[in-house]
């Protein structure tokens, strides 16, 4: 009984011991269950983290790309707004930002040549040299991925251009090309070539990257077709360059030829007239006299397309201080008995203080003898023409006036075109060249003046021209 006791006295003295063990236990248990949670959060946390990076990685991948492409886009803008009259340079420039943008190494231009049915690779492009920059494709060539491209207008896109069977493989090699885009040229309903983008990469070029040279590609197209047509007009104008050259040679020539014999049949017929060869009879006297005022007007043509092969062959100007109211007055003199033969009165007028004008004397009496003989033409018998000088400060002007039969509204912008005549003319069966009027404003305008006219149908027309007074002139020079 007393080694019971003993031992549950023992018990009860261990009891506390034994409880604060089991909370310790208890304590140990729930502290490694929260260890074992936090664990798993941690690990929750650092994978949802990773996730979020990645997302955050490839978001900012993707707006690095979006910034490139916006920014190749505005380059491309810029080029197109800047060099938009200079074709070539154009397509050399967008071929240059679009390599620098996608890191290609080959960027061309291909344009269809409708004399040889061939895509033609165009001057500037990016990473061909040589003899590559001869690069030719048929269009009827089905193996070739640019003439596929050209004939569905659908763009084209490889990561392996020398082992894919789309692709003609001797020039995927020849130009060490894997990845290759091909896009169309298309203006309107018209494919007109194709942009090429090729990179020794390979899988270099995503989707994206062809839909953005697929843009390019389209506002590209219209500078592509400005360069043909610009070239076709340069051939054009070289074209009639040569004729317009060719031109002068035969007016100079035919008329230097015809003048020679003009001279000695006008003088003949002069002799004739007078009486010098013997009597002749009243038909014979008229007959000669329409002969000689043919021939007076076939010299004159001949003057006028020597004077107008001269101008526009660059004959220059020897301006010098001169009176260009004497001038005048001597033109309205030596056309006295024309206007007094006509039945018109011719006068000059210009004030004795007008200044001097700057001008090449020779050309510009030709001037008002082409304006004041206009004049008596277009006057009707009884009529009057007025030639007047007057100070416009800079400029000395002469108006050239009539009281004639005026000059159609739809004929006024025209009067000035060579060979032109007005279409009222057979009122007054006015005879001329339509060249007088032609020769007097290359005339003025070599002068750096201005000729231009004022006309009422049927009361009658001024001409005006001015001409750089020459003390201005010095002034402005000094």
């Amino acid at each position: 009984m007393l080694a019971a006791g003993v031992g549950q006295a023992e018990l009860a003295a261990e009891a506390p011991r034994l409880s604060l063990a089991a909370a310790a236990l208890r304590s140990a248990s729930a502290f490694a269950a929260g260890l074992a949670d936090l664990a798993s959060s941690r690990e929750k946390l650092e994978g949802g983290l990773s996730e979020a990076m990645k997302e955050l990685t490839e978001a900012q991948d993707r707006l690095i790309r979006k910034s490139k492409e916006i920014k190749t886009l505005h380059d491309v803008a810029g080029a197109l707004s800047t060099r938009a009259s200079q074709a070539p340079s154009t397509l050399a420039a967008i071929v240059s930002i679009v390599a620098r943008a996608l890191e290609a190494d080959l960027v061309a231009f291909l344009i269809l040549d409708e004399s040889s049915g061939e895509l033609v690779t165009q001057p500037g492009a990016f990473g061909l040299e040589g003899e590559e920059l001869l690069y030719r494709l048929r269009i009827d060539d089905a193996k070739s991925s640019s003439v596929r491209v050209f004939k569905t207008r659908k763009p084209f896109l490889t990561g392996d251009a020398q082992n894919d069977p789309q692709v003609i493989a001797h020039y995927a090699k020849m130009w060490s090309v894997h990845s290759l885009m091909v896009v169309p040229l298309v203006l309107e309903d018209r494919c007109i070539g194709v942009m090429r983008v090729g990179s020794r990469r390979v899988n270099a070029f995503s989707d994206e990257q062809l839909a953005l040279v697929t843009v390019i590609a389209e506002e590209a197209a219209i500078i592509v077709e400005t360069a043909i047509l610009n070239r076709r007009l340069q051939r054009t104008a070289e074209q009639l360059a040569a004729l317009n050259r060719m031109k002068d040679e035969f007016v100079s020539t035919v008329s230097h030829e015809f003048k020679t014999p003009l001279t000695t049949i006008s003088g003949f017929l002069t002799v004739m007239l007078d009486g010098d060869t013997g009597t002749l009879n009243p038909q014979q006297m008229k007959f000669l006299t329409i002969a000689k005022a043919a021939a007076k007007r076939l010299s004159g043509l001949v003057s006028d397309l020597l004077d107008l092969s001269r101008l526009e062959g660059g004959a220059k100007m020897e301006p010098a201080p001169l009176d260009l109211g004497r001038l005048a007055s001597e033109s309205v003199e030596n056309h006295q008995p024309a206007a007094a033969e006509a039945g018109k009165t011719l006068t000059s007028e210009a004030p004795e203080s007008l200044p001097k004008a700057l001008g090449d004397e020779r050309w510009l009496h030709l001037v008002l003898d082409n304006l004041i003989s206009n004049a008596i033409k277009f006057t009707m018998p009884g009529g009057r023409v007025r030639v007047v000088a007057r100070d416009k400060g800079e400029f000395i002007m002469v108006s050239v006036s009539d009281d004639g039969i005026g000059i159609p509204p739809e004929d006024r912008e025209k009067v000035f075109e060579r060979f032109y005549r007005a279409g009222n003319r057979s009122e007054v069966n006015a005879p001329g060249t339509g060249l007088g009027l032609a020769i007097a404003r290359e005339v003025v305008d070599k002068h750096g003046g201005k000729i231009w006219l004022e006309s009422e149908l049927g009361k009658g027309t001024t001409f005006h021209f001015v001409v750089p007074a020459a003390a201005r002139a010095a002034e402005a020079a000094g």
